[in-house]
C-alpha cells in the first residue's frame, strides 16, 4: 500500500476503541500495522464496530506471557517504528515491555500508550471503561436528558477524543525523530479524550448570572439547541433557528405566519419561552421540511434537515468522494463501511483490506523476522502462536 505513511510499520496491541481507531488513521495513510492480539483474539471482535476498527492491518497472535512470545514480540520490534498499547498503568511493565524497559534498546521507537487514565492519576488502576470514564470527567453532568439529572452520552466521548490525539501524537512523535533520531513515549488517555472535546465549552450552569447564557444551560431544561429541533408534516424533523454567520432577513415566525416574541421575555421568562415553543411546534408539523428548508436558507436562517443514519449513509456526495467503501470482511462477507476520514489529493488514503482473522498472519510475519517453519511449528503446537 502507497501512502505517506509507506514505509512505517506499527505493532498494535491497543483494544477497545481509541486504539484501534487512531490506528486504523494511521494504516489508512499507509502505514504497515500489525495487530498483535492475545491467544482466543481480541475481546472486542464481538463488538459491532470491529469489522472497521481492525482492518486494514495483519494480524499476529502472540502469547506475551511466554518467554518464546515475548522474544517474538521483540524480534517484530527490531523491524518496527511505532508501539501502541491501551492497557492499564503497569501491565506492560509486569511483562518487561514498558518503555523504560525498551527506549534503551529501541531507541528510535515512537512507544504510545492509551489507557483510561493518564499515569499517576489517583484513579489509574480502577477499571477503564468509556461510561466509568464519561461518569468521574463530568461529561455525564454536562448531558442535557429528558429529565433532571445527569445522563449516559451515547458517543463515546472519551474514546472519540483520545483516538484523535493518540494519532496526531504518533504523527509528531514521528515528524520529531526526523529531526532527532530518537524515539519517545506519546501518552493521552480516555480522561484526556474527554478534555479535548469539551474545552472552553464547559459552563457552570449552577452559577450563571448573564440571563442570555440561561438558554445555552446543557442541563435541565434543555437549553436553545435542544429546543430548536422540529418535527414537521409527515414525520420529518429538522433543526432550524440556529446562527449561521449570515444576517437573517426576516424571522421564522414571519415564514410560519405567528407573531415575533418579545425579546426581552424570550431570555428571561422561561414560562413565556415554554410558551412561545408550543406555538413554533403547532406551527412547524403542518408545514412540508423541504419548504421550510428552502425558504429559511433563502431568508438567512440557520437551518437543515435531520436525516437518520441510514439517509446520510446513501447521500450520493459520500460516494462520489470515495467516502463509502466496499469491504469483504471475512465473517459477514459484502459491507459499506464509511472510507478514511482524511483525504490528501497527491498521496491518498485508502483501505488496504478488512478486518483479519484472529491470527491470519502469524506465520508469515514470524517469517519475515527470520523464524523458520520447524520453529514456527513449534511455538504453534506449545500455544505461542
Amino acid at each position: 500500500m502507497s501512502g505517506p505513511l509507506s514505509g512505517v510499520r506499527i505493532l498494535d496491541l491497543s483494544w477497545g476503541v481509541a486504539g484501534p481507531l487512531g490506528v486504523l488513521m494511521l494504516a489508512e495513510q499507509g502505514a504497515d500495522v500489525i495487530k498483535v492480539e492475545p491467544p482466543g483474539g481480541d475481546p472486542f471482535r464481538d463488538a459491532p464496530g470491529s469489522p472497521v476498527w481492525h482492518r486494514s492491518r495483519r494480524s499476529v497472535v502472540l502469547d506475551l506471557k511466554q518467554e518464546d512470545g515475548r522474544e517474538a514480540f521483540l524480534k517484530l520490534l527490531e523491524t518496527a517504528d511505532v508501539l501502541v498499547e491501551a492497557f492499564s498503568p503497569g501491565t506492560m511493565a509486569a511483562l518487561g515491555l514498558s518503555y523504560d524497559d525498551l527506549a534503551a534498546r529501541f531507541p528510535r521507537l515512537v512507544y504510545a500508550s492509551v489507557p483510561a487514565y493518564p499515569e499517576g492519576h489517583r484513579y489509574a488502576s480502577r477499571p477503564g471503561w468509556d461510561a466509568l470514564v464519561q461518569a468521574r470527567s463530568g461529561a455525564q453532568y454536562e448531558q442535557p436528558a429528558w429529565r433532571p439529572g445527569p445522563a449516559h452520552l451515547h458517543m463515546q466521548i472519551p474514546s472519540m477524543g483520545a483516538c484523535f490525539l493518540l494519532a496526531a501524537g504518533v504523527l509528531a512523535a514521528l515528524h520529531a525523530r526526523e529531526n532527532t533520531g530518537r524515539g519517545q513515549h506519546v501518552e493521552t488517555s480516555l480522561y484526556q479524550g474527554v478534555l479535548a472535546y469539551t474545552t472552553m465549552i464547559w459552563q457552570d450552569v449552577e452559577n450563571l448570572t448573564a440571563p442570555d447564557s440561561l438558554v445555552m444551560a446543557k442541563t435541565y431544561p434543555p437549553g436553545v439547541h435542544q429546543v430548536s429541533i422540529y418535527e414537521c408534516a409527515n414525520g420529518e424533523w429538522m433543526h432550524a433557528g440556529v446562527t449561521v454567520g449570515r444576517e437573517a432577513t426576516c424571522t421564522m415566525e414571519s415564514i410560519l405566519g405567528i407573531e415575533d416574541p418579545d425579546p426581552a421575555r424570550i431570555m428571561t421568562d422561561l414560562a413565556y419561552r415554554a410558551e412561545h415553543g408550543q406555538r413554533l411546534r403547532a406551527a412547524f408539523i403542518t408545514r412540508d421540511r423541504a419548504e421550510l428548508v428552502e425558504q429559511f436558507f433563502e431568508s438567512g436562517i440557520g437551518c437543515d434537515p435531520i436525516l437518520s443514519p441510514t439517509q446520510a449513509f446513501d447521500y450520493p456526495q459520500l460516494r462520489a468522494n470515495n467516502m463509502i467503501v466496499e469491504v469483504d470482511d471475512p465473517e459477514f462477507g459484502s459491507m459499506q463501511q464509511y472510507g478514511p476520514p482524511a483525504v490528501l489529493s497527491r498521496t491518498p488514503s485508502e483501505v488496504s483490506g478488512p478486518r483479519p482473522v484472529t491470527g491470519q498472519h502469524s506465520r508469515t510475519i514470524l517469517a519475515e523476522v527470520g523464524y523458520d517453519d520447524a520453529t514456527l511449528d513449534r511455538l504453534a503446537a506449545s500455544g505461542v502462536i
